[in-house]
């Protein structure tokens, strides 16, 4: 975990202390926060990132970086609960595993 000034640090001279800010504002990035500071965990700091090329580089726009996070958001959560269903599938005798392998579709 990294503090304001570190994750700054880390990016250089590409953010300033306003445009992270700015980031928190939005909620595009949900640091912790203790009695003076944010507390950036690594999966902020890899949002930070992205967020930076998507609307710093690439330059798009605030409206629909919303849109952009909202959807990564979701497609994500999709991605936890589908492991979260191998993971499940994997703990079942080899008869059922071998049952729902044979009835799964062919998503093509």
């Amino acid at each position: 975990m990294k503090r304001m000034n570190d994750v700054l640090d880390s990016f250089g001279q590409f953010i300033d202390q306003h445009e992270l800010e700015d980031f928190i504002a939005r909620g595009w990035i949900c640091p912790l926060r203790d009695e003076t500071d944010y507390i950036f965990e690594d999966i902020d700091i890899a949002r930070t990132h992205l967020i930076c090329e998507l609307h710093i580089e690439m330059k798009i726009e605030a409206d629909t970086m919303n849109i952009i996070l909202s959807l990564l958001d979701q497609l994500y959560e999709r991605k936890s609960y589908l492991e979260q269903i191998i993971k499940a599938i994997e703990t079942q005798p080899e008869d059922i595993r071998n049952a729902i392998i044979r009835n799964a579709k062919d998503p093509a």
